[in-house]
Order: C-alpha cells, then sequence, then structure tokens
C-alpha cells in the first residue's frame, strides 16, 4: 500500500505532465498524435450527451482500448455482454482506434458511448466514473491508465484485463522501476486474463501474489472469425474471380523493397496472375511510388473500379482504408507487411480466410504469426531470392494453396473461445 501511494504522488506530479509535454512535442511532427491531442477538445459535451442514451435498467461496463488491434480485441467480449442485456461506454487513446470506433458504432445500439478517454488526472477519473457509473473497468492488452486503475479500485469498481500479454524484453518485467509502477497497478486488477502461459508467468513474476491470473486465449482469434461471419466482400470488376489473386496487406517500403521485384517476374510469367496492393500509409507519394514500381503492368486505384466495369488490369491499388479484411476474400495467396520493421501486421485475417501468407523476417511480436510459421501454416522470408522461391512454389502448386490455406484456417478456429471464458469470469465477478 506504500509503495502504490508512493506511485500514485510520482505518477501525477512528475510521470503524467512528462507524458503530455512528450506528446506536444510528438505532435509538432505526427499527424496521428496531432489528431489525438485534438480529440480532447470539447470531449466533455460530447461524452455528456452520449450518456444520455443511457438506459438506466441496464447496468453499463466500461471498456478501454489504446487503438484500433485493441478495439477489436474488446469487440467480442463487449458484443457478448451487450447481447446479455448489458450496455458499454468504450473509450480510446488514439484517434485510430477512435475512427475504428465510430465507423462501427451504429451497429450497436447499446454501445452508449464511444469516445476519446479524457487525460488521466484523478479529478478526471472522478468525474468520468461519475458520468458512466460503471459496473466494472475492462481494460485490453497493456494500455493501462494509472489513475483510471486507482481510482475505480478507491470506488471499489472490478477491474479486469483481457488479451493481457507482458513481452519479455518489457520494462514492466526488466526494469526494477517499471515492475514496481506495474506491480502497483496489477495488485489492483481483479482478474488478468493472458494470451498465453508463458504470458501468465510473466505476470505472475511481476505481482507473484496475485490470485487470479488466468490464462484463458486471445479474444482477437473471435474477432476475426466473427468479421469473418459478418464481411462482405467488395464489388470489384467480375474478372477478378477468375484470375489467381495475390494479395499484398499492409505494406511498408521495406517490405515492397524485397517483394515487389519477384511480383513483377510473376506478373510476366503467370498470364492468369492478379495482384493487389493495399499498403499500410495511403499518402500519395507512397502510392505513385508503387504505381511506378509496376508501371509496366495496367494498373488502377481503388476509387477508380466499380463491379459494374470488366475491363481488364493487372494490378490493383487500395488507396483507402478499411477494406483489407474483406479484401481478404479474393485472395488465393498473401503476404502481409511489417516484418521488415517494428513487426508483422495481422496474419490471422488471410489466415482465417483460408490463404497461405508470408511475412518477412521480424515477426517475434505477434504470438500467432510465431505458432503459425512453426507450424508450417505461415512462412517468413529474409531476402528477395526467399521469396520468389516461394511465390514461385505456391503459384504452381493450387493443392498445396489449398493445403497450407485449410491448415491455417483451421489452427485460427482452434484457438476460438476466450472471448465466452472472458464474458463468464467477468459476469461471475460482478454478480
Amino acid at each position: 500500500m506504500r509503495n502504490s501511494t508512493l506511485w500514485q504522488i510520482t505518477y501525477s506530479n512528475l510521470l503524467l505532465p512528462t507524458l503530455l509535454l512528450g506528446a506536444k512535442f510528438s505532435a509538432l511532427k505526427n499527424q496521428k498524435t496531432r489528431a489525438t491531442l485534438a480529440g480532447q477538445e470539447g470531449l466533455w459535451e460530447r461524452l455528456e450527451q452520449q450518456v444520455t442514451n443511457r438506459d438506466p435498467s441496464k447496468p453499463l461496463l466500461w471498456f478501454h482500448v489504446a487503438s484500433a488491434g485493441e478495439y477489436l480485441q474488446a469487440m467480442p467480449v463487449m458484443e457478448r455482454f451487450m447481447a446479455a442485456g448489458f450496455q458499454c461506454a468504450l473509450t480510446v487513446t488514439s484517434i485510430t482506434g477512435y475512427n475504428w470506433a465510430q465507423k462501427r458504432r451504429a451497429q450497436y445500439p447499446d454501445l452508449v458511448v464511444a469516445d476519446f478517454i479524457p487525460l488521466d488526472t484523478k479529478p478526471n477519473i472522478k468525474r468520468l466514473i461519475k458520468l458512466f457509473q460503471p459496473r466494472a473497468l475492462v481494460l485490453v492488452k497493456f494500455d493501462l491508465w494509472p489513475n483510471a486503475i486507482w481510482e475505480s479500485k478507491k470506488q471499489n469498481i472490478p477491474i479486469y484485463l483481457i488479451s493481457a500479454t507482458l513481452h519479455m524484453k518489457s520494462k514492466r518485467v526488466t526494469s526494477r522501476l517499471g515492475r514496481s509502477l506495474y506491480q502497483s497497478l496489477y495488485a489492483n486488477i481483479d482478474g488478468i486474463f493472458t494470451v498465453s502461459e508463458d504470458d501468465k508467468l510473466r505476470f505472475l513474476e511481476t505481482c507473484p501474489e496475485h490470485q487470479h491470473v488466468i490464462n484463458v486465449g486471445d479474444t482477437r482469434f473471435d474477432s476475426v472469425l466473427d468479421r469473418r461471419r459478418q464481411v462482405v466482400a467488395p464489388d470489384l470488376p467480375r474478372f477478378i474471380k477468375e484470375k489467381t489473386v495475390f494479395l499484398v496487406g499492409s505494406s511498408w517500403p521495406a517490405d515492397e523493397e524485397h517483394i515487389n521485384g519477384p511480383l513483377i517476374k510473376a506478373l510476366k510469367t503467370y498470364k492468369n496472375l492478379f495482384l493487389i496492393i493495399a499498403p499500410h500509409e495511403t499518402d500519395e507519394p507512397h502510392l505513385i511510388a508503387i504505381e511506378k514500381a509496376f508501371s509496366d503492368f495496367a494498373v488502377k486505384r481503388f476509387t477508380e473500379i466499380s463491379g459494374e466495369s470488366n475491363e481488364p488490369f493487372d494490378v490493383l491499388v487500395i488507396n483507402t482504408v478499411g477494406h483489407l479484411s474483406a479484401l481478404y476474400t479474393y485472395a488465393d495467396l498473401a503476404y502481409v507487411g511489417g516484418a521488415f520493421g517494428k513487426g508483422v501486421h495481422n496474419v490471422m485475417e488471410p489466415s482465417a480466410m483460408g490463404t497461405p501468407t508470408i511475412v518477412g523476417p521480424f515477426y517475434q511480436n505477434s504470438p500467432e504469426a510465431m505458432d503459425l510459421i512453426e507450424n508450417g501454416k505461415c512462412f517468413s522470408i529474409r531476402t528477395e531470392e526467399d521469396f520468389s522461391v516461394l511465390l514461385n512454389r505456391f503459384l504452381q502448386d493450387d493443392a498445396l494453396r489449398e493445403k497450407v490455406g485449410a491448415e491455417a484456417c483451421n489452427y485460427i478456429e482452434q484457438q476460438a473461445g476466450a472471448s465466452d471464458k472472458c464474458f463468464e469470469f467477468i459476469k461471475e465477478g460482478i454478480a
């Protein structure tokens, strides 16, 4: 308790002001940070207006997520609670999470609030709790705002952490100060539901006396399977359905440096091949660079085509956001980007669609990518030559593509169920 009190003083008077100052400096160059900070303007008026949609006869759960990925992890648990007669309030940290929540909010009448979280000061959190009057606070993965936790605990609001991860190299594990701070947070969380047994053990190393650290799996598997059931394929020209489609998803320039050359050769060699490129960043210079790389072929942008047109072309460049998961319905083979940089993006979506997937060398940020690769259901490349060999192997063997795709899909389906477990544990805890 003494340690927790010291951290509360240190956080509110030193760490939080430092974080805010850093964010303001970052906003000078980073558009997403700038948009996130701008989201605080008029926030309380928006929150108060949204809460007018509350049905006082229904209990409310407060979910908090960092960004889009955590939103997708929270969604299947939120859906289960809303189906059981609860309402939900969702707060987010980043502009990306905000945009995802707004895009899908109309689907959920009982999602009464979807907005940014106010700055994590004690007065703000007290005001937010008074406004929401939540039955519980549900956090996702690792985005823990200290005052939100400490104040919720003080007001006897149960707190849960779902899809919890703790990387072995995290400062929350390796640093004495990091361990001390997060121990003071974990100790106040009523249930920590981890994505793996290794994560469970690392949480217990940091907070050995915690009685409710339980490995239930990752709710993202339920999320991707729920989206698969609901997905509506984009309206693409009819001729594409007759093609062998290679989809490049969430690519960065570092990925494209390794895959563009073999893809150009493949387009020249395999006349039935069609290429879709959905880059992670859709800024104009990046789009132009992709178009220039494939200038030997007929290239169109997503906003230039419709299902009505049937004039053949070779390469489709996706210049909008929010369509990637649905585009995998067309893919016979995929490359998922990010693994020539900080870490691979989502390999679960193509795998759930039964699409064999290739990634770069740095995929250790993704437990599911590691499992898929270890079991021969996803493939990692380090060089352009590696990619060329794999690409030709899959393009020449339809049966191999179907076999690997089916095995990857089966892996995803076998991991489902974490959301049901989280729902039952939390429901029992707040009964």
